[in-house]
């Protein structure tokens, strides 16, 4: 219909009318190109309102799961720290110089000689770090990553789940000198399910020294262990409450 118009128009020589139905058309254009952007802007928030809320979510329930790691690995800190001292005879180090720094030495609570779950089982569970990074994986995977308008959020979120993976990677070693206590422990003629009291297993230690030795090394990847595990908890909570900052919760 404005073409019609314009050549009629221009057919009489209108030249005023042509220009008004040059800048009809020019603004009508702007004005669905703006309406454009401001659509695709507003599913660009919604998508990146959606993102982080699950990325939170997913934090959230890897602090549960954080938690009860925690709470194993320092039960099993104090049955190891029990067993250590009292079966070498002397008391533990609160450290150690390394060429990464100084190493201290986690603080777990008192181990109950009375308790009548065995050191042995103490030692033999452990609880490793599944995670939940599905709406980050998802994120990443559909490109998501570029409607996070917060470049420090999106840092500190990327940082997070690179520490996670770290955590991973150190769960596996952890694992291995487990299985290395487990097999010196076999050799030795015990089960880490063997309902000895605390003195019988202390006894047994003391006289081994591949036993000692390999128990000394799990309680040291315990520590470490536990010391990650505190240090994720911490930065998840910080994490998860800076989404929820800037998602405007």
């Amino acid at each position: 219909m404005i073409l019609r118009r314009v050549i009629a128009h221009f057919r009489k020589q209108e030249w005023t009318a042509i220009f008004l139905d040059f800048v009809i058309v020019v603004v009508g254009v702007f004005v669905g190109l703006q309406v454009s952007n401001w659509n695709a802007a507003r599913g660009e928030r919604t998508r990146e309102a959606v993102y982080l809320a699950g990325v939170a979510a997913d934090i959230r329930s890897d602090i549960a799961e954080i938690e009860e790691i925690i709470r194993v690995s320092a039960h099993r800190m104090s049955a190891m720290s029990f067993l250590l001292r009292e079966a070498g005879g002397a008391p533990l180090p609160d450290g150690f110089n390394s060429a990464r720094g100084r190493i201290e030495i986690e603080q777990a609570p008192p181990y109950d000689a009375q308790s009548p779950e065995t050191i042995g089982v103490a030692m033999f569970i452990l609880t490793t770090f599944d995670g939940n990074r599905l709406s980050y994986d998802t994120m990443v995977n559909t490109g998501g990553i570029g409607v996070i308008r917060d470049a420090a959020l999106l840092r500190a979120i990327q940082s997070y789940y690179a520490d996670v993976d770290k955590a991973l990677t150190f769960e596996t070693s952890l694992e291995v000198n487990r299985v290395k206590l487990v097999d010196a422990q076999q050799q030795a003629g015990l089960s880490p399910v063997d309902a000895m009291p605390a003195g019988e297993i202390v006894n047994a230690f003391a006289g081994d020294a591949v036993l000692l030795a390999a128990a000394r090394n799990y309680w040291l990847y315990t520590n470490r262990h536990l010391k990650i595990m505190k240090e994720l908890r911490a930065e998840a909570d910080r994490v998860a409450a800076a989404i929820d900052k800037g998602n405007g919760r």
